[in-house]
C-alpha cells in the first residue's frame, strides 16, 4: 500500500503540471500569434546590421599589459588623455623617488664623511704622540732612568695599536662610504632607464648602440654618463639626439647612390613623350648635386623608377 500511494501521488502531479504547463502555452499562444509578431522578426536583421557597424565606432586601446581593448569612440579622446596623464604622473613619481633617494644619500654621506673626518684627526693626533717617543734619545734615557724607559716602551706599543685600530676603522667607514655610493648610482640610473622608458617607449639594442656613439662622441664615458647624468629627462634627449645622428650619418650615401644612378634615358633612345621625363630627371639630378639633400635624392629615386 505504501508503494501504490506515492505513485497516484505522483501521477496527480505529473498531471497538474502538465494540464499547468499546457494551460500556459494556450494562454501564452495567442500574445504570439499576432502578426505583429513578423516585424519583430524581420527587425532582427536591422539590429545584426547595426552591430555589424558597431566596429566603425570604436577604437583599439593597447592596456599596460599588452593586450588590447576595444573601446567606444565616444571615449578615445577621454581614454588618450587619462594615459598621458597617467604617464605624466608616473614620470613625476619616479623624478620625486629619485630626489628622494639624492636627498637620503647626500644626508648619510655627510655624516659619515664627518665622522671620518674626526677618526682622521685623532689618528693624526696619535701619530704625532708616537712621534715624539719615537724620536727620543733612548740610550740616554735607558741610562739615566731604564724603568722609565720601560715604561715609555710600553706607552709606544698602546699608541701603535690604537693606530692600527683607528686605520682599520678609517677604513671600514670609508668601505661604507663606497658602497652606499654604488647602491645609490645604481638606483638612480634604474630609476633613470625606468622614468626613459616611459617617456619615449621601449628602447632596443640598436637604440642603444646609437646612444653610446652620440654620449662617447660628446666625450663622456658611459660610467660617467651613468653616475653624472641619470635623469630620464637627459636620456630622452640623447635618444632623441642619436636618432638625429643616425639620419645625418645615412644622408652622404643616399647622395652618393642618387649621385651614381644611370640617367633614365640611355644614349639613342627614343625621344618621344618621355623627353619632358628626362627633362625633368636632369634637373632633379642636378638639384641634388647643388643641394645634397635626402628630399632631392627621394625625387631623384621616384623619378628613376617611373
Amino acid at each position: 500500500m505504501s508503494t501504490d500511494t506515492p505513485q497516484a501521488e505522483s501521477e496527480v502531479s505529473i498531471e497538474s503540471r502538465l494540464s499547468a504547463a499546457f494551460a500556459a502555452e494556450e494562454t501564452e499562444s495567442p500574445e504570439a500569434a499576432p502578426v505583429e509578431a513578423a516585424p519583430e522578426a524581420s527587425e532582427e536583421p536591422t539590429t545584426e546590421v547595426e552591430t555589424e557597424e558597431v566596429p566603425e565606432d570604436v577604437f583599439e586601446f593597447e592596456a599596460d599589459d599588452g593586450t588590447t581593448l576595444k573601446l567606444p569612440a565616444a571615449v578615445e579622446k577621454a581614454v588618450l588623455r587619462q594615459r598621458d596623464y597617467t604617464q605624466k604622473t608616473m614620470q613625476l613619481a619616479e623624478l620625486q623617488k629619485q630626489a628622494h633617494d639624492r636627498l637620503q644619500y647626500a644626508e648619510a654621506r655627510e655624516q659619515l664623511s664627518a665622522a671620518v673626518m674626526e677618526d682622521v684627526t685623532q689618528l693624526r693626533s696619535i701619530e704625532s704622540q708616537l712621534k715624539q717617543y719615537q724620536d727620543a734619545d733612548w740610550p740616554a734615557l735607558y741610562e739615566a732612568n731604564p724603568g722609565q724607559a720601560l715604561r715609555f716602551q710600553q706607552v709606544m706599543r698602546d699608541l701603535e695599536k690604537q693606530i692600527t685600530q683607528k686605520q682599520q676603522e678609517i677604513n671600514a667607514k670609508v668601505q661604507h662610504v663606497q658602497q652606499a655610493t654604488q647602491k645609490h648610482n645604481q638606483f638612480q640610473w634604474e630609476a633613470a632607464e625606468k622614468g626613459a622608458r616611459q617617456m619615449i617607449g621601449e628602447i632596443s639594442a640598436a637604440d642603444n648602440a646609437a646612444m653610446l656613439r652620440t654620449v662617447e662622441s660628446l666625450g663622456i664615458t658611459p660610467k660617467e654618463f651613468k653616475e653624472r647624468f641619470a635623469d630620464p629627462r637627459i636620456i630622452a634627449a640623447v635618444h632623441k639626439a642619436a636618432k638625429w645622428d643616425s639620419l645625418q650619418s645615412s644622408k652622404p650615401q643616399a647622395v652618393k647612390t642618387a649621385n651614381q644612378a644611370p640617367p633614365v634615358v640611355k644614349p639613342g633612345a627614343s625621344k618621344g613623350p618621355s623627353q619632358a621625363a628626362d627633362r625633368k630627371y636632369q634637373d632633379t639630378r642636378a638639384s641634388l648635386r647643388k643641394s645634397g639633400s635626402v628630399e632631392d635624392a627621394a625625387k631623384l629615386f621616384l623619378l628613376r623608377g617611373r
